[in-house]
């Protein structure tokens, strides 16, 4: 018999052929352990004579930002203390069916809050459930009282923000997680055309030298390159995350590598409609770094001029033909020539539901505002954005919108303030949400994950309180990870949703 208490995931097929008792298995992230995993664990232990508890590791930990409050050695060594464990072991997989087929175990335990199937969002029950029946086990629940770590970690540990928590308190009034979680439910089929500037965002990391002694610069030395999908790229990738095989409808330019690249990591996301201008290059925004993520200068492959006419009416051709058979058009426009104005014009006229994000920034040197739009159903930016776009440098919400509702006919304008949450508003109504997370890795993307996720859920939910909380939400969690290497999806998006209205 195996005498260690935290052993390794190997052990577990040991553990199986060396005794004959019979074993159940618990399985969790345990994070933050309370008087409810307690009871669960040893109500478990009354089932079987050995107990067996996997933790999901630290890196497939998907409740938001800053969890696991404790990391998996700490909670290891918390849940090993108990005298009814027999053995804890740290798993690498996000699911307890890799765990159970290693293990084998008679039972496989879970709380009586996951009894109701329908909530089961992530699926992974049903495949714990398929795997312990597979091999002949039993899924037991623990009838227990039910507590969520989420919820105390929210009230107690995470309290130093106090709009945030006040925010957060009377939102769990408002709604729920089973409420947004349907509405999410309902894209699926929702048939979307997503439009934009395709660009590259490539990340090279680097090692200061030193100082030139004959020139005032720094002198560097390369070490690894990575290159994310941008622009209408990571918007697409977001959006196929939630909606079944949305349309994305772009140019390709004229690097045959990146183009690859391109069509490589996207064509299982999307119905890829790709036009490509020869005459073009690929947007390519180079950033260098140190190894502390810090952004040192960028360089960037740019065009400002208009695809080519040929282009254009081939684009045309294809949005008079099939705009009618979309629920949504969404269109982040970088500027890059792409969305000419006949192009604007048709999907202004022709789109049944049209969200516009119009960005400007140094690729674009400003030239670039939403009021080249003249209507749509939903817009967003960010302040500095809004402000330049309608002149108004100093003015309140009140002045700021007025000014913005007279230049675009919108029904509803989500402004994002950075570290100061959103203000989202329609004709009569106004509303705001605070920033739901302040540990920041890189702000590239948020504002892109912002319009993506609230966009479509615009879509199933015309209520300005959920659009602007969900659009929080995505941009929260995105600006966790370094530029796009992470999409958010299913598996981090609704866990992070449901901690927060614990």
């Amino acid at each position: 018999m195996i005498k260690n208490k935290i052993i390794k995931e190997n052990d577990l097929i040991v553990l199986r052929k060396k005794t004959k008792n019979k074993i159940i298995l618990a399985h969790g992230t345990y994070d933050f352990f309370h008087y409810g995993h307690f009871r669960h664990l040893k109500k478990a232990k009354e089932r079987a004579d050995l107990l067996v508890v996997s933790l999901t590791a630290d890196k497939y930990i998907k409740k938001g930002p800053g969890r696991p409050i404790y990391n998996q050695k700490k909670r290891a060594e918390i849940i090993s203390s108990l005298d009814f464990v027999d053995h804890v072991v740290i798993v690498n997989s996000f699911s307890g069916v890799e765990v159970i087929n290693l293990l084998k175990p008679d039972y496989y335990s879970k709380g009586a809050d996951y009894i109701d199937k329908s909530k089961d969002f992530t699926s992974k029950i049903t495949m714990e459930e398929k795997a312990i029946k597979k091999l002949g086990g039993e899924l037991f629940y623990t009838n227990e009282p039910v507590m969520s770590s989420s919820a105390l970690i929210n009230k107690f540990l995470l309290s130093d923000n106090n709009l945030k928590n006040n925010f957060l308190n009377d939102y769990k009034k408002y709604t729920n997680f089973e409420n947004i979680y349907q509405n999410f439910l309902l894209l699926k089929k929702k048939k979307i055309l997503i439009i934009g500037d395709i660009i590259l965002d490539e990340y090279i990391f680097t090692q200061a030298l030193a100082k030139s002694p004959k020139e005032e610069i720094v002198s560097v030395k390369e070490d690894t390159r990575k290159i994310y999908l941008g622009g209408i790229l990571a918007t697409a990738q977001n959006i196929s995350n939630f909606v079944f095989k949305p349309t994305l409808l772009s140019i390709l330019g004229n690097d045959t590598k990146s183009n690859n690249l391109i069509k490589k990591r996207l064509n299982r996301k999307c119905n890829l409609v790709f036009f490509q201008d020869k005459n073009r290059p690929t947007i390519i925004k180079t950033r260098y770094l140190n190894h502390s993520k810090k952004k040192l200068f960028q360089s960037q492959e740019v065009t400002f001029d208009n695809i080519d006419e040929k282009i254009e009416k081939k684009i045309i051709s294809f949005l008079e033909k099939s705009l009618d058979k979309f629920d949504m058009v969404i269109v982040n426009d970088f500027g890059h020539g792409m969305l000419t104005e006949r192009i604007r014009r048709l999907i202004e006229k022709k789109s049944k539901k049209l969200a516009v994000n119009v960005q400007s920034n140094s690729a674009n040197l400003g030239f670039n505002f939403f009021n080249k739009y003249k209507k749509c159903n939903y817009l967003t930016m960010d302040e500095p954005e809004a402000r330049v776009a309608v002149k108004e440098r100093f003015g309140d919400i009140k002045i700021l919108k007025r000014k913005i509702l007279s230049e675009i006919n919108a029904q509803a304008v989500a402004i994002t303030y950075g570290k100061n949450g959103t203000i989202l508003f329609s004709k009569n109504k106004t509303t705001s949400v605070p920033a739901l997370s302040t540990n920041v890795v890189d702000t590239l993307g948020a504002g892109d994950a912002f319009f993506a996720i609230s966009s479509i859920y615009y879509l199933v939910d015309k209520d300005i309180n959920n659009v602007a909380f969900i659009g929080n939400v995505s941009g929260s969690l995105k600006i966790q990870y370094l530029g796009h290497e992470k999409q958010i999806n299913s598996d981090i998006f609704f866990p992070y949703i449901k901690s927060l209205l614990s």
